[in-house]
This record gives C-alpha cells, sequence and structure tokens, in this order.
C-alpha cells in the first residue's frame, strides 16, 4: 500500500511532465495551464483514500496522517488558485506556459515532501525542490531587471539556507545515529552528555527554517523577492512557501527537539515579536503595493511564530487555523493585484483609485481581504488572531499576546490606505482597468468564498485541525 500513500506526490511528478509533454506536442498555453490544474485536482482528489490508510512509508520517509493531509490540502489548494490568476498574468507578460506551469507544479509538490515527512532528508530534498523551482520562477520575466535581480537573490539566501540545514542536519545525525524524528527524540532524551552538540544542531536548523519564512533577522530577502517575482509567484511563495517552512517547523520542534523545548519557545517568541513589529512598521511607508504585500507577509510570519512560541495543541491548532485563512486572503488579493497589473504595469497603491465605482464587487471583494488581514471582527482573520491569542493567554505569555494585539492595529493604517483609494480618492488612474478575466474572477469568487466560510463556521474547522495537530508528537 506504499503507493497508494505516496499517491499525491506520483500525480504531481506525473503531471509536472505531462505539463512539459502538452508543451511539446500543443504549444498552447490554455493547455498547459488546463494540465497543471488538472493535476493538483486529481492530487487534491487523491487525498481521500489516502486518509483512509495513515502511516509511514519507505522506511518512514514518508507519513500519511491528519497533520500532513491538512498541509497538502493547502498547498495543493494554493497551486490550483496561482493557475486561476495566473493565466491572464502569463499571456499579457509573454512568459512560457510550459516552463511556467511545470515548475509550479513542482514547486508545490516540494511542499507537499516537506509536510509529509518527519525525517530530516526528506524535508531537506523537499526543500530544494520547491526552492529550485522557485529560483527559476522568480525570474521568469526575462526583460525586467527587478525579474532577475529576484531570482539572483533567492538563489544566493537559497544557498545559504541549504548549507545551514544540512550543517544542523549533520550535527543531529552525529548525536542521533538517524535523521528521523523519533529517533532524534528518543537520542536528545536521553543523551545529556551530547546536549550542547544537539542544540548547535537544533539552532542551525532554527536558521534555515527561520529564513524560509522570512522571519526577522533573516528576512531581507524577501522584499526585494516578493516585489520583483511576478506577481502569481509572489502569490505562491507568500502563501504556499512560507507554510511549507512551518509545516516542517512544526514537525522538527515539537518532535525531534520537543525535550529541549526550554531553549526554543524563547527564541521563537522574540522571533515573533521582531518579525511582527518591523513587517508593519515598514509595510507603514510603501508606496509599491507588492511591496506593502511583501513586508506584510513578514508581518504575518510573526504572527504564525506566535503559535510555535507558545507550542501548545491549541496553539498549533490556531496556527494552522490562521495559515488556512492566510491563503485565501493572499490569493484573492494578488489576483485583484494580477489583474490592475495588466494596464498598470508599476503595481503602485494609486492603482486602486476609483475601483469602488469602476468594478464595485472586485472592491467589494478586496475590502473583505484587507479587514480579514487587519482582523477586524467577524473575519476568517480575526478568528485566526483571537485563536492564537487565547493561546498565549492559555499559556501564561500575556506579553506576547499584548504585542500581537498592538500590532495588528498597527497594521490597520496600511490596509486602510487601500480602501480609501478605492473608494473615498477622487483622482483619476492613468488607465482603465481591463476587463475582468475568467481566471482572476474565479480566483477571487473563490477566496472570498473561503473567507466568508471561515468566517460563518469557524469552530468545526478549528476542531478538525485539532484533530490534525493532535496526531503531531507535540511538547511534554
Amino acid at each position: 500500500m506504499e503507493w497508494l500513500m505516496a499517491l499525491p506526490e506520483l500525480l504531481l511528478a506525473a503531471g509536472g511532465l505531462a505539463v512539459i509533454g502538452a508543451d511539446l506536442t500543443w504549444k498552447r498555453r490554455e493547455v498547459s495551464g488546463a494540465v497543471a490544474a488538472a493535476s493538483f485536482l486529481f492530487a487534491l482528489g487523491s487525498l481521500w483514500p489516502a486518509a483512509g490508510v495513515p502511516g509511514e512509508a519507505w522506511q518512514g520517509m514518508l507519513t500519511v496522517d491528519a497533520y500532513a493531509l491538512f498541509f497538502k490540502a493547502l498547498f495543493l489548494l494554493t497551486g490550483l488558485l496561482v493557475v486561476f490568476l495566473a493565466h491572464p498574468y502569463v499571456v499579457k507578460r509573454e512568459i512560457h506556459a510550459g516552463e511556467f506551469y511545470s515548475l509550479l507544479v513542482f514547486a508545490v509538490l516540494g511542499m507537499v515532501m516537506m509536510a509529509s515527512s518527519r525525517d530530516l532528508l526528506m524535508i531537506y530534498l523537499g526543500l530544494e525542490l520547491l526552492s529550485i523551482s522557485s529560483y527559476v520562477l522568480a525570474g521568469m520575466l526575462k526583460d525586467d531587471a527587478r525579474s532577475l535581480e529576484a531570482s539572483l537573490k533567492y538563489f544566493l539566501i537559497g544557498a545559504m539556507t541549504s548549507a545551514l540545514l544540512l550543517f544542523g542536519i549533520s550535527l543531529v545525525y552525529g548525536v542521533s545515529g538517524s535523521t528521523h524524528v523519533e529517533a532524534i527524540r528518543q537520542a536528545v532524551a536521553v543523551g545529556s552528555e551530547w546536549r550542547p552538540v544537539a542544540l548547535a544542531g537544533m539552532w542551525f536548523l532554527l536558521a534555515a527554517f527561520a529564513f524560509k519564512a522570512a522571519a526577522v533577522p533573516f528576512h531581507m530577502w524577501a522584499p526585494d523577492v516578493y516585489h520583483g517575482a511576478p506577481t502569481p509567484v509572489s502569490a505562491l511563495l507568500i502563501a504556499g512557501s512560507e507554510a511549507a517552512a512551518f509545516s516542517a517547523m512544526v514537525r522538527v520542534f515539537s518532535g525531534a527537539f520537543a525535550p529541549l523545548a526550554d531553549q526554543w519557545q524563547l527564541i521563537f517568541a522574540v522571533l515573533a515579536v521582531a518579525t511582527m513589529t518591523y513587517g508593519n512598521a515598514a509595510a507603514l511607508v510603501q508606496t509599491s503595493v507588492k511591496r506593502m504585500m511583501a513586508y506584510s507577509a513578514i508581518a504575518q510570519a510573526g504572527y504564525v511564530l506566535v503559535g510555535l512560541a507558545v507550542g501548545t495543541p491549541d496553539a498549533i491548532g490556531a496556527m494552522l487555523y490562521y495559515l488556512f485563512a492566510y491563503l485565501f486572503m493572499v490569493a484573492g488579493t494578488f489576483a485583484v493585484i494580477a489583474w490592475l497589473s495588466l494596464t498598470r504595469p508599476q503595481e503602485m497603491l494609486d492603482d486602486f483609485e476609483g475601483l469602488g465605482r469602476s468594478v464595485p464587487w472586485v472592491a467589494a471583494a478586496t475590502v473583505i481581504f484587507m479587514i480579514s488581514f487587519i482582523g477586524i471582527p467577524p473575519t476568517a482573520g480575526f478568528f485566526g488572531k483571537f485563536y492564537l491569542i487565547r493561546a498565549a493567554v492559555g499559556a501564561d505569555m500575556v506579553w506576547l499576546a499584548m504585542v500581537m494585539v498592538v500590532n495588528s492595529a498597527i497594521s490597520a493604517g496600511y490596509y486602510y490606505g487601500i480602501v480609501r483609494r478605492m473608494y473615498l480618492t477622487s483622482a483619476q488612474p492613468a488607465s482603465a482597468p481591463a476587463p475582468l478575466p475568467a481566471g482572476t474572477a474565479l480566483a477571487v469568487g473563490v477566496s472570498v468564498a473561503a473567507t466568508l466560510l471561515l468566517m460563518l463556521l469557524p469552530q468545526p474547522v478549528l476542531e478538525w485541525l485539532q484533530s490534525a495537530q493532535n496526531l503531531v508528537a507535540m511538547l511534554p
């Protein structure tokens, strides 16, 4: 039954190759996009039979449990939404569709591998597959200097991340004799004489994952990469790549390094405070909407780090809920940005001026995304932050909850700027927005529907996510 456990991964690998074959055969962008979308849909469908046979395959290299299935579904939905919002952008910017969609599928395959393994080497392989695909995707606009700069910076930072991760894995292997999370946990718990080496390995792994999650002070690459990459790729990196880093961090730290929790919980709390505060403060002064969203993504990573810092089952459940809600906020917002960039390629905040009058339903959808980002009741973003704050208070980390509340208030300043431009400015943009493509309308519609559903039914979703996190080895 091992092939059944690996069915989503196998379907994605076949899907990536099928996109290349379709591109060589038909040479039509629509066909390549359709094959990529079909790959994500088939992989999503394959999660159902895999859910009935939880366990491990290939000597523990691959794990199927509720936690892995949650992240697989999140990454596959991310890929599907990116296909929808990317199509008009790919056509307008004359991006090679076969390369773009095949790399998109392989990037999602890397995310899925990171989430579905309890072995450090498999996590590393997934990270490399995701990273190498992302380097190329970020530089897809070959005549745009910002895109090429983003690709080069991402490659250099990615090489550093790989080095840190491999060195950390080698130190941990030297202590435990294994790269499996459970074996490392047992070795770390009893081997007090080797604890300094284990701690050194843990710090290297923490730094590598912090780079990938764009946590301060490891964030310096993120604004330039998110700003310079093609807009659909920015959405993929913010919604999917960061979530992949968090999926591996929870596995590794709440599993392998659970006996050392007193060593890393405070570090994660400090990272959370620095990340959310810096991200929000920097976003306030941006004039480019993509750069503002890049700093916003850094701030959101800080909120998610609160869940890791608290480390209780409730906190991990709240963290998963927030990541799920965040996916749809990001996908909907970047679908609107990608659509506006068809006629306003500079991607500035002023591009939103007058949108409330010219395309009212898109403006209304954008308002829903903005108030959800802020965390205004009763949106999905509000419930996500509320559950994280409640978990922090329950763990006697009231100061961390207060910092999160203050940062949410600060973020209202720049999110409200978009709403004000859509409804309260009289200046006319230089060009009218393009007709709304069907793919963009679908991505925005699905994102709004999911955001409202999470707003109306937060408790059932949270209970389901708590059942997922119960399968993760948690803190003692």
